[in-house]
């Protein structure tokens, strides 16, 4: 799509930006792996990577590789990102609507290449594209380097992350103090999420923006939800000979349920999304703590070390206190600031208005 020069070991060198070709995308994917494919080597990586490509959420063009190649040499990729689509809501004075956005994921620059500013003219094409023919009202990404693409245009939301822990010895087979819950299984997760966007969708059309106010909150479709269960199906099998059998919970008698993701790279279960009809009513909170409580359970049948929710509210704070105080299990919430920083970047770079994000959840990340 562009070239541009750039001066690499004393030699004025023309470099190519565009979408990946196909004998570039295994390079990209090779040099992703290499820096985000761990625990799996970079063959396992190239592997999941091509099953994934068969996934709802990334066929039929909504997701583009991108890269940085020399000119002369086409297949050495200097540095590579993708590009997710995301189906949004935005509320803003004049009313709400669905919009599209996308998620920056696996950004790598090729190690032999750092120091060049080769990742800021990368995405300064990508934000390009964006803007023109990928008409993204905004895009999102998650980082532990925040301040590095603040300085770029993606600002910062300030998040929160609470980290669940439990004794070695802890035994959960007296659960009479908490309602009754299930798995849930794979074929009801197209029709709860179904449910879940119209109730989001109620609730984001519902709030009062100020004039120069957004709200945006990603859609926690089926699409998007199911994508980390098909990676960590595709994780589990290759490191432990199965996939995962269960990826959520549900409590019937309190129309509340929530999923997770087995995060193998990081050694923990991530509970993506928690729904419930009203968050601020009390009584739905033991019913969270049944279904954090099987969360738990989860993590360590598959020897994770630690569960995490991101987004903690009061009434899931109130549900945790619950299990510290029947099975001691321990919580750490803190602010995320240098691991999976939420940004955004809104279209054109326009910085004029104040952003609120609504259920800056797990689920939306990539």
């Amino acid at each position: 799509m562009s070239e541009f020069e750039i001066t690499m070991r004393d030699r004025v060198t023309t470099v190519h930006f565009g979408q990946a070709t196909p004998d570039q995308l295994a390079p990209c994917r090779k040099l992703a792996g290499a820096e985000f494919g761990k625990p799996l080597d970079i063959q396992e990586y190239l592997e999941q990577e091509s099953y994934l490509d068969q996934k709802p959420l990334v066929r039929d063009g909504r997701c583009h590789t991108w890269c940085l190649s020399l000119a002369h040499h086409p297949t050495e990729v200097l540095a590579t990102c993708k590009t997710i689509l995301r189906e949004i809501l935005v509320k803003e004075y004049s009313g709400v609507s669905w919009q599209t956005a996308y998620c920056i994921a696996c950004v790598a620059t090729d190690p032999r290449y750092r120091g060049q500013g080769l990742a800021s003219q990368l995405l300064k094409n990508v934000s390009q594209w964006l803007d023109g023919p990928g008409q993204a009202r905004a895009s999102v990404l998650y980082t532990s380097i925040g301040d590095f693409y603040d300085r770029r245009g993606w600002k910062k939301v300030a998040a929160y992350q609470t980290s669940l822990s439990w004794p070695p010895d802890l035994l959960v087979a007296d659960r009479r103090q908490l309602p009754s819950t299930r798995p849930i299984t794979n074929l009801e997760i197209p029709g709860l999420c179904d449910r879940d966007v119209k109730d989001v969708e109620s609730r984001i059309d519902s709030l009062l923006p100020q004039l120069k106010e957004l709200h945006l909150c990603v859609l926690p479709t089926a699409n998007l939800i199911t994508w980390l269960h098909d990676r960590s199906d595709f994780v589990g099998t290759k490191l432990k000979g199965a996939p995962p059998q269960s990826h959520g919970s549900i409590c019937n008698s309190a129309d509340c349920w929530l999923y997770w993701y087995h995060d193998f790279r990081k050694g923990r279960l991530a509970v993506q999304r928690i729904r419930m009809p009203d968050e601020t009513d009390r009584p739905h909170g033991s019913a969270v703590a049944a279904m954090l409580l099987d969360a738990i359970e989860e993590a360590r049948t598959w020897d994770l070390a630690q569960v995490i929710i991101w987004e903690p509210s009061s009434l899931l704070l109130d549900a945790i206190s619950l299990l510290r105080d029947i099975y001691n299990v321990q919580s750490d919430t803190r602010a995320r600031i240098d691991k999976s920083v939420s940004s955004i970047r809104w279209m054109h770079g326009d910085e004029t208005t104040t952003t609120i994000v609504h259920f800056n959840e797990f689920y939306a990340w990539s």
